[in-house]
């Protein structure tokens, strides 16, 4: 799922409990303090800009936590821990689909009521929900590829006119009718993510981030002010009325965001009692300090996580799969890993443990540093020039200058660009940017094997802008596997495609080095309760509490 900046890898369930999460929105955070208390403003800090407020454009994890707070789907994940987390339910829509013709049609009836908060100040229609997908395409979202296989959408991403055909959307019925050019098991999924939350037909085909009167809410929080690099203020949303148990009215009167606080700044601060809560990981040199000194305020976060470098296969020189193959043989993981503070697990799957059956664990490269030169010099690009990116949120930097020393090591010239955490996801993201080899983690923006093969790796979703497969690969005979896999129903027979797809991808293109499953635990305020970290949407901030 998702290039994401701040991530934790699978832990198991019983460390979800020795951590003190439960199953659902009454988890506790630092101690048991008994029934949720209301009000108080959550004092937040996150190292820079999200990469967007918009929910068409955010794809890291503080955009994410932040929409899911603001904004609804037709359908949303259970808003709770663990595996009860990847259930999808009903939101704006008032029931499940209808789902007939095989699989390729599905009706979902609109909720009436449910209100955008001001300026727009009118009721959600099922207009609102068509009118937001289609925007995806015309933003170039990096979700597109999420609704590709809706009927007309290929047509309508070509020529932006004339809507999508295979979405009909009835105000008057408040129905609205996705028509699939075949069968997709995880649509409800596709559905639950961000990307297909609802904004106001007129919305302007442009990131809404920072344009205030069309940055509207559906719930129980709007926000009020974003002034990049400075702070984000997050209010209740005086409109809201909740409709469902996972649209809870939330407890916290608000959230203050101070933007540019750094890892160890955000331990300090907290430890003063002047943060509540950061966006962001504890600093791997003070985690063990921090689990002595304050054991009832540090907490894993539990999520299906892959952090790698990737490979772009147009790019000279790893456009040679010995090259690439070579980078996989020369990173030491465990010694990555140890740059992580040991805050993960070495791998080299693409798809995480924490997804069933379709985790096969491989190990095709051993550390193999003579065999690494070897390839090299097979491949003929000894001394080739090669520019490692990264961004500048540690340790990210770390891991990004290990790499290029390895890459020297083997026979090639590396040299280390890094950006601001704010803008680098988007830069890699695209044709133009292009780079030869970077880092990156992704995350699951569902819990499907799918999510990870097909949507960063299926050649057919290659594109100039919002682009996932960062490594430009295009396998048409796995492309073809891919698709076939989609249209058959979840379970073990899909995910044991998932699971081959995952060996082969890694033996026959090396385009990927996986080097860890990433853990990110979190250090909070003794005041702060509530916490429930939802395997989807993250840290959900309508369930946390602040106590005096």
């Amino acid at each position: 799922m998702r290039r994401v900046t701040g991530f934790l890898a699978l832990a198991t369930a019983t460390a979800l409990l020795a951590a003190g999460c439960g199953s659902g929105t009454s988890a506790s955070g630092s101690g048991d303090t008994g029934a949720p208390v209301n009000g108080g403003i959550l004092r937040a800090g996150i190292p820079g800009n999200p990469d967007h407020l918009d929910p068409a454009l955010s794809y890291t994890n503080e955009g994410w936590e932040i929409l899911e707070a603001t904004n609804n789907g037709l359908l949303t994940f259970k808003k709770a821990s663990g595996g009860a987390g990847a259930t999808v339910v009903p939101d704006i829509a008032s029931a499940m689909p209808t789902v007939t013709d095989g699989g390729k049609t599905y009706i979902f009836h609109v909720r009436p009521g449910v209100m955008f908060s001001a300026p727009v100040s009118r009721e959600v229609k099922p207009s609102d929900f068509k009118f937001s997908i289609e925007r995806l395409f015309r933003v170039d979202s990096g979700g597109v590829g999420f609704y590709t296989g809706i009927v007309g959408a290929d047509i309508y991403a070509k020529t932006r006119k004339g809507g999508i055909s295979g979405i009909v959307a009835n105000d008057k019925a408040m129905t609205i009718t996705f028509h699939l050019t075949q069968p997709d098991g995880t649509f409800n999924d596709y559905i639950a993510t961000p990307f297909a939350f609802a904004l106001p037909k007129g919305t302007p085909d442009k990131d809404i981030s920072t344009i205030p009167e069309w940055r509207v809410a559906t719930g129980p929080y709007r926000i009020t002010s974003y002034v990049p690099h400075q702070s984000i203020t997050i209010r209740r949303n005086p409109t809201f009325k909740s409709w469902t148990p996972d649209t809870p009215d939330g407890h916290l009167d608000g959230i203050d965001v101070k933007i540019g606080v750094t890892p160890e700044q955000s331990v300090n601060e907290i430890a003063d009692g002047q943060l509540d809560w950061y966006f962001e990981s504890v600093p791997p040199d003070r985690l063990t300090q921090l689990k002595a000194q304050y054991p009832k305020q540090v907490y894993p976060f539990v999520r299906n996580n892959i952090t790698y470098f990737f490979m772009n296969e147009r790019k000279y020189p790893f456009n040679k799969l010995d090259v690439r193959k070579a980078v996989n043989y020369a990173i030491d993981r465990n010694a990555l890993v140890k740059i992580y503070g040991g805050q993960g697990t070495p791998t080299e799957n693409i798809i995480p443990p924490g997804l069933g059956t379709a985790y096969k664990k491989h190990n095709l490269y051993p550390y193999n540093l003579a065999k690494a030169k070897q390839l090299i010099q097979q491949a003929g690009v000894g001394g080739a020039a090669v520019t490692v990116w990264g961004h500048n949120t540690d340790p990210t930097p770390s891991a990004v200058q290990y790499l290029a020393g390895v890459l020297n090591q083997i026979g090639l010239k590396a040299t280390v660009k890094t950006f601001d955490e704010s803008v680098y996801w988007d830069t890699i993201a695209t044709q133009k940017g292009d780079p030869q080899i970077g880092f990156t983690d992704w995350n699951q923006d569902y819990p499907e094997g799918q999510d990870f093969i097909d949507v960063a790796l299926n050649g057919e979703h290659i594109v100039n802008v919002g682009n996932n497969d960062l490594t430009n690969t295009n396998i048409p005979a796995y492309n073809k596997r891919i698709d076939q896999a989609k249209r058959m129903p979840l379970g073990d027979a899909r995910n044991a495609i998932w699971a081959k797809l995952d060996y082969l991808y890694m033996k026959n293109d090396a385009a990927w080095a996986p080097f860890m499953n990433r853990q990110w635990p979190k250090y909070v305020s003794p005041h702060l309760h509530g916490l429930v970290f939802n395997g989807n949407y993250f840290e959900l901030f309508p369930s946390m509490y602040l106590t005096q």
